[in-house]
């Protein structure tokens, strides 16, 4: 009888391991202005980590959405923030708040988790 229950366990957990690890993910990338001061940027960045888990930044360049090329940034943060659930807003009023941010550009897009 012991057998038969860990063999009945043993096949539940491999079937629900495959559905438990291909979880979905929601993806957040938004871009900061370099300019913003680092002891601010190191909290925000301990914010994202108790937030989301953690975050991807790296320098970017590029021109300002609303001026249609005519302004150009010559340096920003790309943050890429991936988490289970939607923090669009949580992101968005830290920024706000914290960081004195009026506008943050960001995308936000639903992802699979291949390979877990």
């Amino acid at each position: 009888m012991r057998i038969k229950s860990l063999l009945t366990a043993l096949a539940l957990v491999v079937l629900l391991s495959s559905t438990a690890l291909a979880e979905k993910t929601i993806v957040h990338f938004f871009v900061l202005p370099a300019s913003i001061p680092s002891e601010q940027l190191v909290k925000f960045d301990d914010f994202l980590v108790h937030t989301a888990g953690g975050f991807t930044a790296t320098r970017s360049y590029g021109g300002a959405m609303t001026s249609l090329g005519k302004d150009y940034a010559p340096e920003n943060l790309s943050y890429t923030v991936a988490a289970p659930k939607h923090l669009r807003k949580e992101i968005m009023d830290y920024l706000k708040k914290n960081c004195g941010q009026k506008e943050v550009f960001m995308l936000v897009w639903p992802a699979d988790r291949p390979g877990l």
